[in-house]
This record gives C-alpha cells, structure tokens and sequence, in this order.
C-alpha cells in the first residue's frame, strides 16, 4: 500500500524582515503562488497544505491557497510547531514533505530525490539540509507522521517549538536520519526570499528563466541563468538559517549548539567558478591521473580552465558544477552518446529495466535479443559474446583470435586500447605506438615477454603489412584494425587486408569501437563492403551505458568455449536493455544520416572560416567523427587558445567535433558563429606571436604524460 504524502508549506505575513512577502508579485503573480505550483509538481505527493496561522492578517494566505487547489490549514501563531502537527493530522497523510513559503525556484525532482530516501523505509527523517550542499531555498525535509508526533509530545524549547524539525535533528540518538547531498557544495548560493534584496534578485532569475522560454525549469537551469546573466544573490549579505539561530540566542543557546546548526565547519561563500578547480585539485589528490579515461583529463583540452565535471547533461547541453551552461561541440561522451545525452527513449527503457531488476542469478533475455538483432544487422556474424567496454571487449577478441588460430603475434595498426596485447608493441621501441593516435603510450607493467608479439603497420600502406607478415605467415594469430576513423580506407585497402588475413590463416578484426554507428546501422565496415572474422562494437551501441559486442563467424568465436572469458557484471540487464533501445532507434530514424550532414556542415565551416581568417587548417576524419589540425610549428598552444575562446563563448569545444542525433542545426550555426570570432582572435595571436601570452592556464598536454 502507497503512502499518504502530505506536502505542508508554512507561510504568513507576519514576516520578521520582510511582512508581506509571500504575496509580492513575482513575474505576474505573488510569490506564494509560485511554491504552491512546485509543490504541486513533486512527484509522489498526494496533496499540498499551506499551514499559516489563524491571526486575520494571514486570511489572504488562507485564500490564496484554496483558490490554488491546495488545502489550508490555520492554526496557533504562537506555536508553530503545534500549527504544523495540527495541518499535518487534517491532511491525513502518513509521510509530510516540508517545504517553506520563500522558495519559489524549489525543484520539485531535487525534492523527489529526498521522498525517495526516505521512502526506502530505513529512517524516520531525510533531509537535503542536514548538512547543507543545496542552495539556501531548495530545502525539503521528509519525515513521518509518527515522528512529527513524537516531536510535538516531546519538544520544550521555545527554539523547537518556533522551529518545526530543530528537535528531530538535533537528537540523532532518537530519530533514525537519512541525509542526501547535492554533486557538489552549493550551499554558498541564496536562493530563497527573505528580504527585498532577495526578492529583486528572484525577479531578476524569472526574467531570465522568461526569456529563455523556460517553463519546466529546475535547479540547473536556474544556475544557468545565474551563470549566463551574471547575477549575484544576497548570499554575502545574510547567513544562513538566521530565525533558528536568533531563536536559539534568546533561549541563551551555547555557541556549541549555534554551531551545529551553522555548520561552522562548511566553506564560507567562494563565488561562482570555483567548483570545478577545486573539485579537480581534489581529484588530482586522490586519483592518480586525475580521471579514469585519459581522454576526459581537462590537460588534454586547457589545463585549469577546461570544467572537467558536470551536475547535468541532456541533449548536447552539459552544466558544470559552478552552474555554466555550455553546448558540446567536441567529444560527447567520447563517442559514446550517439544520439545525445539522457536519451529519453533509452532512459526510458533503462529504467524499465531497473525496475524489474537489473541483475540477478539467471540470465537477462535481452542479451538473446540483442544477439539476433546484431547478426541481423551483420548477415556474415553468427555469434556474439559481450562485455562493458570497448578495451576489455578488443582484449577478448584477441585471446579469441589467440584461441583459434593456436598463435602468439598480433598485426595491428591504429589504437586499441590499453591492455597488454596492445601495448606490448612498445616493450620493442617505446614510440612504436606514436603513429597510433597517442603518443607517448609507456609499456610499464607489461610483462616482457610479451615483446615481439605487437606488430604496427600503418593504415593505407598494405606493402608494410605485407612486410610485417613476410616470414612469420604462421605465427600470426589476427590482424587488427579500424576499417575507418581519421582516414577513409583507400581503394582496395581493406580488400587487400581481408586478402592477406585469409591467405595466411589469421583472423581479421574490425575494431568498430569508435566508428560503428557513425556512418551506418552497425559497423563501418557494411558501408565498404568487405566482412571480418570478429567485429568489436561498444560506445555509440548504447548512447552513454556500459556495453560491448564481440560479433564473428560461428567458427571463429566457437573458441571462446577453448579458453577461460568471462565476468559477472557482463550478464546485467541495463548493457542489453540500452542497446537494444539505442539500435532500434539508430535505425528506424536512420540516425546515421543526420550525423553525416552535422559533421560535413562543420568541416565546411572550419575549412571556410580558416581561409576568410587567413588560418591554416587541415579537416580529416569520416563526417562524424570530424577532426581539424591547425597547420602551426607549436600546434598545441593554438589549439588551446582555441579550446579557451569557445569555452568563453558557451561551447565544450577542441580540435574533434562527434556529431550526435541531439545536434541542430541552430546549434551548428551557433557554434560556426563563435569559431569565426574565435578564429579572427586566433589568427591575430598567431600573426603577433602572443598565442602563449594569451592563454590564461597551460598549454593541453599532446598524448600521454603523468601529472607530476
């Protein structure tokens, strides 16, 4: 049986510094209106009482309420901890989400967050203030009827009375207590009406939440607002909770318990922008690297200015964790969101799975489902294995190649990876791998006797595999590579690739980690026409999920069974779900074809705006994963001059531009507009030799370096 959620607002007029407040017009209507709506829009909530008290001056609240489709409830002015029990007894609810009558930008999902905790059953009191990581006026505390009670019988003070939940979180030792905490600390920002001085702010952000056209706004749309229109809230000029503190002073509180309440141990105000540094030093301290993907480490963009972590991403719109909004116009996700960030249709689906249960003893059906429909897709696959990662699943095709062919060495060329297959190239000649997208990849760790098992050849040169393959016919086990990325394969290159693999015995990998669904339904190699022995999908087959497909001849991936593959959390439900939801869609919208015209639309623009700047560019890569090399002897240091004028214009933006089904036109135009401006700028640098006195931070690191 569900429960009774009862929402309770308390509000009246008598308001210490600001009498009147919560009916102040606020974008055409008061402000108490306003809370009431978000209050009505939190999911779970049966119904929404506005407590105030029975004195004749509140009667207009009383009305308001009524006529807002809320219920209202007058009680003791004097005691407001008996007004609210009181409210709560006629609401008949058995759960009580409290909310106060200042916050008009409350987020209804921010205060679901905090249902959901407690409705997992284990506490009697959830709150997002105990301690504060919200702004000041998303506020949302949850508690049962029985511990309301159980306050009302049991708080003396005149602080408890005044103060509904002082009593519960004060007494740890009797109230079970469940906390939940925001991504980062925003306690620092004032987001609730107190003063005039808050109320003008309030307007300012409804008018930029106006402008913008957005109705269903939440907390990361407000900061955007407040990023974007450079607004500054009364947070320097108030602290926080004064009414409990200035109640507890009258009683002759001691300090000890004014600083509890305070949490005089929580970063004072530090203004926006400061966030992301300092959640990025921090991560420096504790994760060696800095992040778990070389690819995501701000160095490799504008040290110290790249934002590096996000509290929201939908669509091809990231906020960081300072609030800034940008467009991605690089990587998305690397590669991985192919049909744009929090996909609602995958989202959907993934979240089906969730509910039935994501793991358990037996086996998803969906990984049955989603095996046929990749052999559909693929009529020369037979079978399929999986994994969570593009990596590991690469590592799997190879032991499989291994497996069959009874052999030790590996022709390869492009990057695959970090295992140990890989990197072994490097144990003969350390930049045996720097032809390979990342330079400066250290074989330390891999053992060495692995050495001569790696054997690169370049992509487009078929002479140097037939050279890294002359004598050896028998010993090599596959020859690896990616049918397309930086380069188009040209004419007869894969042929003759499928022709050497054949005539020598060896299993032909595709690795489609990066370009499988980019340039069709399934693997890049359909597109040319020439068939693998094992193909390796992961990334874009489903947009932001962990999941990984080894695809291959019956005869080939029958090996599997000769040696030891396999991982318990490569038989959860959510890999499968997501891409089966992300492939059916890819397909039935042809979505392919919508990242081909975005990715020509920005080569055709980075190509066009060089020549009018009077910049040297060079634009390679399939459409859809488009990349641009400025033509410059210190490369580098203009690329991250470039990186950090767009990101002073709104855009996640590099040298690489992964088009997704999310991308717009508007957004294309958009960010075409901003490349001119920063190219003009650019150019100047570069004609001035003041590139390096421009930049704000370091130079983005080229290929692989420790951070010490």
């Amino acid at each position: 049986m569900y429960p009774t959620v009862s929402v309770i607002i308390q509000a009246r007029m008598g308001s210490t510094r600001f009498p009147g407040k919560v009916l102040e017009d606020l974008q055409g209507s008061p402000l108490l209106l306003h809370v009431i709506g978000r209050a009505q829009a939190i999911p779970g909530a049966s119904q929404v009482i506005v407590a105030t008290s029975n004195l004749v001056q509140d009667q207009p609240i009383f009305d308001l309420a009524v006529a807002a489709g809320a219920f209202a409830f007058a009680g003791s002015e004097d005691d407001v901890l008996d007004r609210y029990y009181q409210a709560a007894l006629s609401s008949g609810g058995d759960v009580i989400v409290r909310v106060t009558a200042g916050c008009p930008l409350l987020d209804p999902e921010v205060s679901q967050t905090v249902l959901s905790r407690f409705l997992r059953g284990d506490v009697e009191y959830a709150s997002n203030v105990n301690p504060n990581t919200y702004p000041d006026g998303l506020d949302t505390e949850v508690f049962s009827l029985a511990a309301l009670e159980r306050t009302w019988r049991e708080a003396r003070r005149a602080s408890e009375r005044e103060n509904v939940t002082q009593y519960i979180w004060s007494h740890p030792e009797l109230f079970r207590i469940g906390t939940v905490r925001a991504v980062s600390d925003f306690s620092d920002l004032r987001w609730t009406v107190d003063t005039p001085e808050d109320l003008a702010f309030m307007r300012e952000v409804f008018a930029g939440l106006a402008r913008r056209g957005w109705r269903g706004y939440g907390f990361h749309e407000v900061l955007s607002v407040i990023q974007e229109d450079r607004l500054q809230d009364a947070s320097p000029l108030y602290e926080r909770n004064e009414g409990p503190v200035r109640a507890l002073k009258r009683e002759g509180a001691s300090q000890e318990e004014i600083d509890r309440l305070m949490q005089a141990d929580r970063e004072k105000y530090m203004g926006a922008g400061n966030r992301t540094q300092r959640m990025a030093a921090r991560a420096r301290a504790r994760i060696p690297g800095g992040t778990q993907l070389l690819s995501k480490r701000p160095e490799m963009f504008a040290p110290g200015q790249w934002p590096g972590y996000y509290v929201k991403a939908k669509g091809a719109e990231v906020w960081d964790l300072d609030g800034k909004r940008y467009v991605d116009m690089s990587m998305n996700g690397i590669g991985a969101n192919v049909l744009g960030f929090a996909d609602p249709d995958v989202d959907a689906a993934v979240c089906a799975a969730i509910e039935s249960g994501s793991m358990c003893t037996l086996n998803c059906p969906e990984e049955v489902e989603l095996a046929d429909l990749l052999c559909e897709i693929h009529p020369w696959a037979s079978a399929v294995r999986y994994a969570r990662c593009g990596g590991e699943a690469m590592a799997i095709a190879v032991r499989i190649a291994r497996a069959h062919t009874q052999r030790e060495k590996i022709a390869f060329c492009g990057y695959h990876g970090w295992h140990d297959w890989y990197l072994a190239a490097n144990l003969a000649d350390k930049d045996m791998l720097d032809g390979h997208l990342l330079p400066g990849l250290e074989p330390a760790g891999v053992p060495r006797g692995l050495k001569g098992t790696a054997l690169p050849f370049r992509f487009n040169h078929p002479e140097e595999l037939e050279a890294v393959v002359k004598g050896k016919e028998k010993e090599v086990a596959a020859i690896v590579l990616e049918p397309a990325r930086t380069q188009e394969p040209a004419p007869g290159f894969l042929k003759r690739v499928r022709e050497i693999a054949s005539d020598i015995g060896a299993v032909l990998i595709f690795d489609e980690v990066s370009a499988g669904m980019r340039m069709c339904t399934g693997g890049i190699h359909l597109v040319y026409g020439v068939n693998p022995d094992i193909a390796v999908l992961a990334k874009a087959i489903s947009n932001g999920y962990p999941m990984a497909a080894v695809i291959g001849t019956e005869d080939v991936l029958k090996a599997a069974q000769s040696t030891f593959i396999s991982s318990t959390y490569w038989t959860e439900r959510i890999g499968p779900t997501a891409a089966l939801a992300t492939i059916r869609k890819h397909r039935r919208l042809k979505v392919f074809k919508h990242l081909i015209q975005m990715g020509k639309s920005i080569r055709e623009g980075w190509s066009s705006t060089a020549r009018r700047t009077g910049l040297d560019v060079v634009v390679d890569g399939i459409p859809p994963l488009s990349h641009m090399i400025f033509s410059h002897p210190n490369r580098l240091p203009v690329s991250t001059l470039f990186t950090q004028l767009m990101l002073e214009r709104g855009f996640l933006a590099s040298t690489q531009f992964y088009a997704t089904y999310a991308h717009t036109p508007e957004h294309v135009h958009q960010y075409l507009s901003a490349v001119e401006e920063s190219f003009l700028l650019l150019a100047r640098a570069v004609r001035d030799n003041a590139v390096e006195k421009c930049l704000k931070g370091p130079v983005a690191h080229g290929g692989f370096r420790r951070l010490t």
